[in-house]
């Protein structure tokens, strides 16, 4: 069941017709009932797994907080994290390690016949393994009392706006919500009915209306085109992923405001930024406060020196990586990513010592417009890591790398809708700030706002229910 499909619609509203018509503890029984039923209609299989691996940790962190031991409570801690990171393992890398192991063989001349399961990867498996794990650990670093009713804690893990794409929200602001009566008020529920539509608009406008451009520019093992017009599907599937995942989080975040909720901000302006530190403070921000707080700091974060600190970067980009995807592909958008730290950080220091004017307002926008340029190189190395096994995901990005930089003979014709929809992005983009603030323009401009996002999506939209780009994450 995916947001931007009939089937979701008629469920929501069966869900809040219920929610609204019983008390709190009615409630919560409510929505974890209509998660576990919206998981489960992908794939009620797996449904055992989420409810094993949410039990499972639900008991570690009673265990941990009751336990008086240290060496106890590290044990319970190492044994929640072998759990979780050993679903992810199997579930999302067996089938790359094994293929990856068979052409090692290979090239030693040694017949490779590994089995390989096909192992079918769980909707949304890296999301709500994440978000458990970090309840742990926060119970057992004394950040949080253990959740006492399990209950709150499976509608705190399965909630449905968040369950298989995030945000990735931390139980501190999470579970205060579930154990809690929420009282739901009028400019929440008008904020988060514009959130839904301003999700629907950057997925089924710009996010779907790219795809197949995308699609086709990313299908064989050669560009289609011969010159610096390729940049376009660049542009394109830069947008297409920014509208797709973006518009998920404020779907969510929409969807949990009608029901008393609130969620964390996802995204902010990822394209007008004009560093690497400043993007990751803006894209997957959830995912981003994940990684700095779980695996950065323990590390050692920037205590440790240059060397250390670089290190660190290193291996978190890395591991953000490899989260994102099982293929080297997605391991070298992660060393690319943390290259980029590393410089911009060198970079910084060697600015803050030599004190320099400010840079002006189109130095800024200069930065800004590089920097978009090399995210987009970037995620030519991102989107190689979903292409079809029979296309060489390096004879891939090598064929785009030889033709970016040669001057188009013409412009081509797909300049307009991408050039059209990229402006509409970098609008909403702009206006992020403004975008949460619904509920208190002026009643007049509210009504022409709605019009405009429902006709367009009306008019432009894609209504083909299709899954989002991260539901494979």
């Amino acid at each position: 069941m995916v947001f931007n499909s009939i089937v979701f619609l008629v469920f929501l509203a069966i869900v809040l017709t219920l929610y609204y018509r019983t008390r709190h503890k009615a409630q919560n029984v409510i929505l974890v009932i209509a998660s576990y039923v919206f998981y489960g209609w992908w794939d009620w299989r797996f449904l055992g797994l989420l409810v094993a691996t949410t039990f499972f940790d639900y008991a570690c962190a009673r265990w941990i907080e009751s336990c008086v031991s240290g060496k106890k409570r590290k044990l319970l801690l190492a044994a929640s994290m072998t759990v979780n990171l050993s679903v992810i393992g199997f579930f999302k890398y067996f089938n790359f390690f094994a293929d990856s192991f068979a052409r090692v063989l290979e090239t030693f001349g040694m017949r490779a016949d590994v089995p390989t399961l096909q192992v079918i990867l769980p909707l949304g498996i890296s999301f709500y393994t994440f978000l458990s794990m970090s309840y742990t650990i926060d119970v057992y670093r004394g950040h949080l009392k253990a959740s006492k009713n399990p209950l709150d804690f499976m509608l705190y893990v399965s909630f449905f706006p968040h369950l298989v794409a995030g945000p990735i929200v931390r139980a501190q602001d999470l579970l205060p919500q579930c154990r809690s009566p929420r009282a739901i008020k009028q400019d929440q529920v008008l904020d988060g009915i514009w959130l839904c539509l301003l999700g629907y608009l950057k997925k089924i406008v710009i996010a779907d209306r790219l795809a197949p451009f995308v699609d086709w520019g990313f299908s064989g093992g050669q560009t289609p085109m011969q010159d610096a017009n390729s940049w376009l599907f660049l542009y394109a599937f830069a947008l297409q992923i920014y509208g797709d995942f973006s518009g998920y989080s404020d779907i969510a975040r929409g969807l949990a405001k009608l029901m008393g909720f609130e969620l964390m901000h996802n995204f902010k302006a990822p394209y007008l930024v004009s560093n690497p530190a400043a993007f990751w403070k803006n894209w997957h921000i959830s995912l981003s406060v994940w990684l700095r707080d779980y695996l950065y700091i323990p590390l050692g974060g920037n205590r440790g020196g240059k060397l250390l600190t670089f290190r660190n970067l290193m291996l978190t980009m890395l591991l953000g990586g490899l989260w994102h995807g099982a293929g080297f592909a997605f391991l070298a958008w992660g060393l690319f990513h943390g290259l980029l730290l590393v410089l911009h950080r060198v970079w910084d220091h060697n600015r803050k010592r030599h004190i320099q004017p400010s840079t002006g307002k189109m130095r800024g926008l200069l930065a800004v417009f590089i920097f978009f340029h090399i995210t987009c190189i970037g995620w030519l190395l991102f989107r190689a890591g979903t292409v079809p096994r029979d296309i060489s995901q390096w004879d891939l990005i090598a064929s785009y790398l030889k033709v970016l930089w040669k001057f188009p003979a013409t412009v081509s014709g797909f300049a307009w809708p991408v050039l059209l929809l990229g402006t509409l992005a970098f609008m909403l983009q702009a206006s992020h700030r403004q975008m949460d603030r619904f509920s208190t323009w002026k009643s007049g401009f509210q009504t022409a706002v709605v019009a405009a996002t429902l006709t367009a999506i009306f008019v432009i939209g894609v209504f083909e229910g299709s899954s989002f780009i991260y539901f494979q994450f």
